[in-house]
């Protein structure tokens, strides 16, 4: 599930250990903010979709998305304007470090390739295959059309360092075409899916189904924290929980039976304030945490529900209520100041981000409509995720949600 992925670019990696765990690794990372032109692209989209929501297809499909070790590990995120979060991954012998978005939404590995000519390929950092002495080639050729964009590549093997783990004969792919605003206005260079493998490319194995293959870790999870302030740390952690991150207990709400391909989760009612907007009345609402997607979707009426429910005079959109989440007895709340975005004429504000002198504005939830039976769903992207501490627990097939401790 791509909507609103407008990242930056590469950065020196070094990898050392940290404090939490003998066997765990830290990546440092920094934050880099959002240009004027990818500030306005992202507000266009958001504003195109509520008017004509994106479409998926009613099925799953690609585009909705050593030593025996009991460790530990995490990398550090980069937050690009709080728009999105990206770390990095090395792929190759010896390793070419890449940053990649790390997307729950999806389940295959692609990495950007000096086989692509495409102008968007060449603004980026890119692996190349000859460099690596344990690059094995497999062959078959995937094509994936994402809402905003599509990539073609082909499906080949490598030695891939992640979270510094080591993984071999890992299937990954190369990206050999890119086309879409996406990939013209992003700059990363890869994604790195975490969803369930029923979503991954015939034939292929995703990167954390290969660590559980491999039995690197003691528990088959990972977690991420996302910072608001852009000098503290973001991270993904893998193999444990960071204590540090979060307050409270861990609320763990279990993935949707059936439905083992997203990250996929029961959603009890929707309000605004204490005002039920009665959307999961009839039978509960769907709700996808998604990492690779930066602000919220929702089904088209759903969208509409709730515009009719706030003033339409945005000037005192302070005053507007908390949009709330209930999952599994909890309440999941949303500050005004992250769910709408304000915008002065040139376009300089982006969501969670406003200044006292604004034209217009509106809510960073994006239209979706998703078909029966995986729809309709609501993605819980990044603007949730920035408030809760989000645990993805593979061994138990269960999402796990606490509150996330900023400075």
């Amino acid at each position: 599930m791509k909507f609103i992925i407008f990242l930056l670019a590469f950065t020196l990696i070094l990898a050392y250990q940290n404090s939490l765990s003998p066997s765990s690794y830290q990546i440092p990372l920094k934050r880099i903010s959002l240009n004027k032109q990818e500030k306005q692209a992202l507000i266009s989209l958001v504003s195109k979709s509520q008017t004509s929501p994106i479409t998926l297809s009613d099925t799953p499909s690609n585009n909705f998305l050593s030593l025996k070790s009991h460790s530990k590990s995490k990398i550090k995120l980069k937050n690009f304007a709080n728009t999105q979060f990206v770390g990095s991954v090395g792929i190759g012998n010896p390793p070419q470090f890449l940053d990649v978005i790390f997307d729950t939404g999806s389940a295959n590995f692609w990495v950007n390739s000096k086989l692509c000519k495409d102008p968007p390929c060449l603004q980026h950092d890119a692996y190349d295959h000859t460099k690596s002495s344990d690059y094995e080639t497999y062959g078959p050729q995937v094509e994936v059309t994402f809402g905003t964009g599509s990539i073609e590549g082909i499906i080949n093997y490598d030695t891939v360092t992640f979270a510094g783990l080591t993984l071999h004969h890992q299937t990954f792919g190369e990206i050999t075409d890119e086309e879409g605003e996406v990939f013209d206005d992003g700059k990363f260079c890869g994604l790195l899916g975490l969803a369930f493998p029923s979503l991954a490319a015939e034939g292929t194995l995703p990167v954390f189904d290969n660590v559980i293959k491999s039995g690197l870790l003691e528990n088959n999870i990972f977690a991420f924290y996302y910072s608001l302030d852009p000098d503290e740390t973001s991270e993904l952690m893998v193999g444990d929980v960071n204590e540090k991150k979060f307050k409270g207990e861990i609320n763990w709400v279990p993935i949707m039976e059936g439905f083992e391909y997203y990250w996929l989760i029961e959603i009890e009612d929707i309000r605004l304030g204490e005002k039920s907007l009665g959307l999961c009345e009839k039978k509960p609402c769907r709700g996808a945490v998604d990492t690779g997607t930066s602000l919220l979707a929702a089904p088209f009426e759903h969208l509409f529900a709730v515009y009719e429910n706030l003033d339409s005079d945005c000037t005192s959109y302070e005053k507007y209520p908390d949009f709330v989440f209930v999952i599994k007895g909890k309440e999941y709340r949303i500050k005004s100041k992250d769910y709408v975005i304000t915008m002065n004429d040139d376009g300089e504000d982006n969501p969670g981000m406003h200044s006292d002198d604004f034209s217009e504005c509106t809510l960073a939830i994006m239209g979706l409509d998703v078909p029966e039976p995986s729809g309709p769903l609501w993605v819980l992207g990044d603007i949730f995720l920035s408030s809760y501490y989000s645990v993805y627990d593979r061994d138990n097939n269960r999402v796990g949600l606490a509150e996330a401790v900023h400075k």
